[in-house]
């Protein structure tokens, strides 16, 4: 871990943050599931970067930190930050409401419960998985409800895209299994 509490190493830079944010999940989720007190500096240091690299405009994470963010980022921060307090690590709920503007950005479809990889692009359902568990999330770690009718069309679009052998889509198999499981 550097002295800034990132965990990201010597990856390129369009790795550094997920590296950094897989790795704050995988420790902190140690830390919730053992108790071992041991992760908890170094945990409390890797979520203190992710606050740090939050956008504070949009409430996302991409490349580096500030940057406006993207969807794919910001479910890796999200379960890094559940995580972490379910281990006991406060997130201020500014950080929370800055995930739900960042999702609000991003919904797409009647509903809105389709969802896009960046705030100007067309919906896909890699991303909508992806934002759907995000939003299931966000709703146990702030109490508010998430909203049936989009959940609804989320849902509706992950049934009708069920894995199969072509084409593979790990990321997507991934975020479905996650949210449908949920």
């Amino acid at each position: 871990q550097a002295d800034d509490g990132s965990i990201f190493a010597n990856a390129e830079m369009f790795a550094q943050m997920y590296c950094h944010s897989m790795a704050t999940f995988a420790l902190a989720e140690a830390q919730a599931m053992t108790g071992d007190q041991r992760l908890e500096p170094v945990v409390t240091r890797a979520i203190e970067f992710s606050l740090r690299a939050q956008n504070r405009n949009t409430g996302g994470w991409r490349y580096l930190p500030g940057d406006i963010g993207d969807t794919s980022q910001l479910g890796w921060q999200v379960m890094a930050l559940a995580s972490a307090e379910q281990a006991g690590i406060d997130v201020p709920p500014q950080t929370w409401t800055g995930i739900e503007r960042f999702l609000r950005s991003v919904r797409r479809g009647n509903q809105g419960g389709l969802a896009s990889y960046r705030p100007d692009g067309p919906a896909s359902t890699a991303m909508t998985a992806e934002a759907l568990y995000c939003r299931l999330i966000l709703a146990e770690a702030t109490g508010v409800a998430i909203d049936e009718q989009s959940a609804a069309e989320a849902t509706a679009q992950l049934m009708a895209s069920l894995p199969s052998r072509q084409p593979v889509n790990l990321y997507y198999w991934y975020y479905a299994t996650l949210a449908l499981h949920h």
